[in-house]
């Protein structure tokens, strides 16, 4: 168990997000937290994040690419073996 140092609330280990610089190697705040401070950070700065996320899809579209041809490849093999598991929450 660890305590969350944004919320208080004690968490299991599983809940934090890896972090080398830690001294535990978990971050310091949980997951949901964490998640939080992301999603409200692109809010406040949307510019700035689709810049940077727009660099980032030039530098490495032939990767990027790659990747989801592999993955939609092995993801309508699984449909059809009916082993496609859905993501909970998804549509």
């Amino acid at each position: 168990m660890k305590r969350c140092t944004a919320c208080k609330r004690l968490k299991p280990r599983s809940a934090f997000w890896r972090r080398a610089a830690c001294a535990d190697g978990l971050d310091r705040w949980c997951g949901e937290c964490r998640g939080g401070y992301f999603r409200s950070w692109c809010a406040a700065h949307r510019n700035a994040y689709n810049t940077r996320q727009r660099a980032y899809y030039r530098q490495n579209r032939a990767r990027l690419r790659a990747y989801n041809r592999e993955y939609q490849r092995r993801r309508r093999r699984l449909m059809r073996t009916g082993r496609w598991k859905r993501r909970r929450g998804a549509g």
